[in-house]
């Protein structure tokens, strides 16, 4: 420690002697490290390029149809409030302590039960005690009521029987009770519609939840499918992908194994040479046909060469006497003067035979056997190598093909268990769905029709306040004699009949609507309530405690551990609860976390499968067994031969004589085109004795120059051609990418000993190190895949989701389509009753003064009423006082009924008859017999009617 700490302290207290700044410091120390680093890094670089695994995904695509939308369809302001009135009944923990025990699956009255101490449950549940209590007093004395109610009308009391005419403040009176009576009715609207939707809308529900229960069964079977499928892909299908990969690597191994001890060590360069002395027969076959290719370049290259100095001479003598323009530009254009082949001295083109005496001689020598025997060194070596690989391939192979095995079985106990748990909810759970289809469709309509029945009576009630406030408010007032329909006395009537339905229904419907609130509250409190918070409900706990799965999952963890499964149990038992279960499936955890399944199938154990099934142990063998011999590559005499080789005539041979002194340009122009144009100029030249022989001389030096082109120009081109060629691929042999023949067998000397001793010395090392690394990335590749599995079961196969959404589809069938309209129905029951109470006071108060037939007629006639002697009569009306000015608009229609007014004031000319005197008696002028008149100069009455009430003001005295 100490030597590695004196370089690295010194700079710096250099550094801090001569004032460097903290960034220099560290630049110092960071230059002083990164070198150590790098070594590090090289070092640790591997030496093989294992190709990872690339597994294929499970992507199957499952269309569920479970469903968790609903719609209230405009109800849902309505379910809220009546869930916050349960609320208010109902407490968070509905069963206090002390009431009920559960144990081992049985439940028992509590301690509070057997000392019959009821006060806790009494005081957590008075609200509802209360409203039970008021509910069955209001069922028992609304029908006595409602008697009571009868008889007083019938004998004349409680508005059966009032005064004709109007009171002083009757008016007012019919206004406000109206006004009032038209809010109440306005209220029953809602609470009618309320009845017959939430009605609708549970029978619907009820129809229903058959249908996403099936839907349910279907998701939940497709789900325990696709998580079987999903287990048989990871453990099978990616296994054997695995498999295959791994068997490839062995197979590969030896051949991987010698390549890089080859490529580290250069040996290869032995193969290189060895393949050299082996094309030794090739080089000198073609330097045989360089040498024949020279020899004819040169044969041809003069022969073309006469040939040409006699045309040019032809050529310059008679476009000389040819004199035309013509003949001077072509003599000028192609230089005829100095048409030759170019300037090419085929002599200079080097002697090849020595080099090719050279390379026989080296063919007949024992180079050929030495090398040999060193690259039969370097195959034994690789013979040895791939043996004793092969040798072990089949035992690792039969430990992965077991290990493979142990894995299927655990796929096929998994996926048989989850088929089995499907064909079990297949078999057991439809044909209950077809028993409960048929009593829905048998029952339910019962219910249905008892609630409409109930929201049919409802709407009676309503129809009758609505048409007796319509006939109230808008008809006429009744007198006895024709009538209308809908006058007020009408709708007095219909307000009566509505009172009378409401006294005769009211119990009956109020006992449906408290055991309704009863049940409902139950059903949304036990139910809906504990469906929706299993984690934290009081309800949920009892049914953990009654039902115990920790129990059931030790029953199965007992039978797991009888059967010696392929994965042991865990050491430790993880308690499970229903609401542990839901909400882990809430939040999308997989099967195995959802339902703990590694109480009694340890998916952990999987890890020792390589080496409880001798995986590791055979690769460990594999590693031990390979070994690598001493060699020699090359024998002295070997090296000697070599030597021979590198001083041969091969190293003579230089490619520059003949790329330079060989062009594909053998003559300046074409033969072919000069000859062309001498054809033309010939054919233009004037007529005259001379210039026929020398047109004749063109033409015939023109078939000279083609035939030269044809027959000497063009084969020495492709022997040019040739002969390029084969010198740049002989050089390329023997340089082997060196400046020299010599340079590169000097080379290949010392490249193969290096080898040779690189083998000797660090050769077993290297194959050691390279088989572990392969052995390392063998178990790494199954450790990798064993990781996947676990990763997979944990997390990723089996996701709860779908199952959770069957569960909260499960909730909206019953809660949100059934619990919640139930609980709407007689919430809107309730509203109407509520509303029925004070519309009765107003029914039966208005129902009395829509009956009076004239307005309010005075205080002076009001009190000569109360004196009558006829009082056992019935409804004998006064005179009417005078007219109101209000009433002017009514004058039409009362004209139709009393026409005493116009009596009066046409048998009396100073129209000053007292109004008080006027018979009030209903008289019928239209068809009926006539009634009592009184003006003074009438006839006698036909038969007896009843004398108005005499009338006698007092003294004068007594008015003064």
């Amino acid at each position: 420690m100490p030597t590695s700490r004196t370089p690295t302290m010194a700079p710096v207290a250099m550094a801090s002697s001569t004032g460097l700044s903290r960034r220099q410091m560290l630049g110092v120390i960071l230059l002083l490290i990164l070198p150590s680093a790098l070594v590090v890094v090289v070092h640790a670089e591997p030496i093989l390029k294992i190709r990872t695994t690339e597994f294929t995904r499970y992507n199957e695509v499952i269309e569920y149809q479970s469903s968790k939308s609903y719609n209230p369809r405009g109800m849902a302001p309505l379910y809220e409030i009546t869930n916050h009135i349960i609320d208010l009944f109902v407490d968070e923990y509905p069963i206090p302590d002390g009431y009920i025990t559960v144990q081992e699956g049985n439940i028992a009255a509590g301690p509070n039960v057997a000392d019959n101490n009821w006060g806790p449950l009494l005081k957590q549940y008075w609200a509802i005690l209360l409203v039970a209590a008021l509910c069955i007093i209001m069922i028992a004395i609304m029908p006595i009521m409602g008697l009571c109610l009868c008889c007083c009308r019938c004998f004349g009391g409680c508005g059966g029987r009032s005064q004709p005419f109007d009171k002083k403040h009757d008016t007012c009176r019919r206004a406000i009770l109206g006004f009032l009576l038209i809010c109440s009715t306005s209220a029953l609207v809602f609470g009618v519609v309320v009845a017959f939707v939430t009605n609708s809308y549970m029978q619907h529900g009820v129809e229903n939840i058959t249908t996403s229960a099936r839907h349910g069964v279907h998701d939940t079977r497709l789900y325990l499918r696709s998580t079987s499928s999903h287990i048989d892909h990871v453990l099978n299908k990616n296994y054997q992908e695995l498999n295959n990969d791994l068997k490839q690597m062995l197979n590969d191994a030896s051949g991987t194994i010698i390549k890089r001890l080859e490529e580290q060590s250069k040996a290869e360069k032995l193969t290189t040479l060895y393949q050299f002395v082996e094309d030794l027969p090739g080089i000198s076959k073609n330097l045989e046909k360089m040498k024949q290719l020279t020899s004819e370049l040169r044969i041809t290259a003069s022969q073309l060469n006469d040939g040409l100095r006699g045309v040019k001479r032809e050529l310059l003598t008679s476009l000389n006497k040819c004199g035309t323009q013509d003949c001077i530009k072509v003599m000028e254009d192609y230089k005829i003067g100095r048409l030759n082949v170019n300037g090419i001295d085929y002599n200079s083109l080097p002697d090849l035979s020595e080099i090719i005496e050279s390379v026989k001689e080296l063919m007949d020598s024992s180079l050929g056997s030495a090398i040999r025997k060193g690259v039969k060194q370097m195959e034994q070596l690789k013979s040895t190598l791939n043996q004793t690989v092969l040798e072990n391939i089949p035992k690792v192979q039969a430990a992965s093909d077991s290990t493979g095995n142990a894995i299927k079985d655990v796929s096929n106990m998994l996926t048989s268990r989850l088929n089995n748990v499907g064909d079990t909810l297949d078999n057991n759970s439809y044909k209950h769905l077809d028993t409960a289809d048929e009593y829905i469709q048998q029952y339910s309509i019962y219910r249905y029709y008892a609630g409409l029945g109930i929201s049919s009576v409802l709407l009676l009630i309503l129809i009758c306040l609505v048409f007796g406030l319509l006939c109230g408010i808008c008809g006429k007032r009744p007198d006895g004699y024709g009538d209308d329909c809908c006058n007020k006395g009408a709708g007095g009537r219909f307000l009566i009949f509505a009172v009378a339905i409401i006294f005769l229904t009211f119990s009956v419907i109020l006992a449906v609507a408290l055991a309704s609130f009863l049940a409902g509250t139950l059903a949304r409190r036990a139910a809906c309530d504990s469906l929706r918070d299993p984690a934290n409900d009081q309800i949920v706990s009892y049914i953990d405690q009654f039902v115990d799965l920790n129990r059931l999952y030790s029953d199965l963890r007992a039978q797991a551990e009888r059967s010696k499964p392929k994965l042991p149990v865990s050491d430790n038992m993880e308690q499970i609860s229903i609401g542990q279960v839901i909400v882990a499936c809430q939040q999308n955890e997989s099967i195995y976390k959802v339902l703990k399944l590694n109480n009694f199938v340890d998916i952990d154990t999987i890890r020792d499968f390589p080496e409880q099934y001798g995986i590791t142990r055979e690769l460990n063998a594999l590693t031990l067994k390979i070994k690598i011999n001493p060699v020699q590559i090359l024998t002295p005499e070997a090296t000697e031969d070599i030597k021979a080789l590198q001083a041969s005539k091969l190293n003579d041979f230089d490619v520059d004589k003949f790329t330079d002194n060989l062009t594909y340009n053998i003559t300046e122009y074409n033969l072919n085109e000069i000859a062309q144009k001498l054809r033309d100029v010939a054919d233009r030249v004037p007529p005259g004795k001379d210039m026929n022989d020398i047109k004749v001389n063109l033409k015939n030096q023109a078939l000279h120059l083609s035939s030269y082109q044809t027959n000497l120009v063009d084969p020495m081109i492709v022997s040019t051609n040739e002969l390029i060629k084969l010198s740049t691929t002989l050089d390329s042999s023997l340089k082997f990418g060196e400046k020299s023949f010599s340079d590169a067998i000097d080379k290949f000397l010392t490249q193969i000993k290096e080898a040779e001793n690189y083998i000797n010395k660090h050769g077993m090392t290297f194959v050691q190190n390279i088989t572990e690394e392969l052995v390392t990335g063998f178990t790494n590749q199954i450790y990798a895949y064993i990781k996947f599995v676990i990763d997979s079961t944990e997390n990723d196969i089996g996701l709860c989701g779908p199952m959770y959404n069957v569960y909260e589809s499960v909730i909206v069938a019953s809660c949100d389509r059934i619990v919640d309209p139930f609980n709407g129905f007689w919430a809107g029951v309730v509203w109407c009753l509520l509303l029925f109470l004070p519309s009765i006071i107003f029914g039966v108060k208005l129902s009395t003064l829509y009956q009076k037939s004239d307005p309010y007629p005075g205080p002076m006639v009001e009190s000569e009423y109360l004196y009558d002697a006829y009082t056992e009569r019935d409804n004998i009306p006064l005179a009417s006082g005078p007219k109101n000015k209000r009433r002017k608009k009514q004058d039409r229609r009362r004209e139709s009924r009393d026409r005493r007014e116009i009596y009066y004031e046409e048998g009396s000319p100073s129209h000053s008859r007292d109004p008080r005197y006027n018979d009030m008696a209903p008289k019928n002028w239209d068809g009926a017999p006539p009634r009592y008149q009184n003006p003074p100069m009438a006839p006698p009455a036909a038969e007896y009617e009843r004398p108005p009430p005499y009338y006698y003001p007092g003294a004068p005295s007594e008015h003064e």
